[in-house]
């Protein structure tokens, strides 16, 4: 009897000592980071950004830019906010990993803008910068409008700044606007997560040099997120919204003037299908 206590008491001492050596081990063991969220969505504000949502997952993009600048506003009309508004609607979807279509309609000019995106190369965390390309048409249905089909081609450059920032680039070339033929054009975005579900955004359209009469573009936005789901509050300039339109500071025939400062918002909901 005194050997099987004995034998058990040894075991008993042998596992005590193992669990005790492991227990330091287990403790040091921190749990994996989470991946860093981008503080922007496949789209910036009116840009594309060389994000792509995962396969399967279906978008709809909603904006509403105020026609009237809050300059000639005031509380009568609750600060612009019962003006009129341009609005755009669209739809994405994502077929394969890297590769995004969409379909926009823009109520200036009723414009129709259907684009593919391909991301070549995502961030990484040893790789902090991404390249993607985005290609399409705009077709402006107005009546009194003629010849104005266009294609576009957009390279699009992010460079991340840390885990909060993000700088992209985004040559544009396009055949056709409501003005000139073979646009092209630089416009530059910078995104900045100021909490994990808080970013704020700002997007800068050169001005074209051809139209000595406009300005240069320029918009800004608060984005709040939550799970699939960003609303964006925006300050700027421009109300455009398609590529055609925002390239070469001739909006919907006019002009811009970097004065003009139009209230608006964004909304994006995306469903996961697969």
């Amino acid at each position: 009897m005194r050997d099987g206590f004995k034998v058990r008491g040894s075991r008993f001492k042998a596992a005590l000592i193992l669990t005790l050596a492991a227990t330091p081990l287990v403790a040091q063991e921190a749990p994996a980071p989470e991946p860093t969220r981008p503080p922007e969505g496949s789209r910036i504000i009116n840009l594309p950004s060389t994000e792509v949502p995962a396969a399967g997952t279906l978008g709809v993009l909603f904006t509403h830019r105020f026609k009237t600048p809050l300059g000639d506003s005031n509380a009568r009309n609750l600060f612009s906010l019962d003006s009129g508004a341009d609005d755009d609607f669209g739809v994405s979807y994502s077929p394969l990993n890297n590769l995004e279509v969409s379909l926009d309609r823009s109520s200036i000019e009723a414009d129709y803008e259907l684009a593919f995106k391909y991301r070549f190369l995502p961030m990484a965390p040893n790789r902090p910068f991404a390249l993607a390309l985005r290609v399409g048409g705009d077709a402006a249905t107005k009546q009194d409008i003629e010849d104005r089909q266009a294609f576009f081609a957009q390279g699009i450059a992010s460079v991340a700044l840390g885990s909060r920032a993000r700088i992209t680039v985004v040559p544009t070339y396009v055949s056709n606007t409501s003005r000139f033929r073979n646009v092209f054009n630089v416009p530059v975005a910078v995104s900045l997560a100021v909490t994990r579900s808080v970013n704020v955004q700002g997007e800068f359209v050169p001005k074209n040099r051809d139209y000595g009469a406009s300005e240069f573009g320029w918009i800004v936005a608060v984005e709040k997120t939550v799970l699939r789901h960003r609303f964006s509050w925006t300050f700027g300039n421009l109300r455009t919204t398609t590529v055609d339109q925002y390239s070469a500071s001739d909006p919907a025939g006019g002009r811009l003037s970097r004065g003009d400062v139009y209230m608006g918002f964004n909304i994006v909901r995306q469903w996961k299908l697969k």
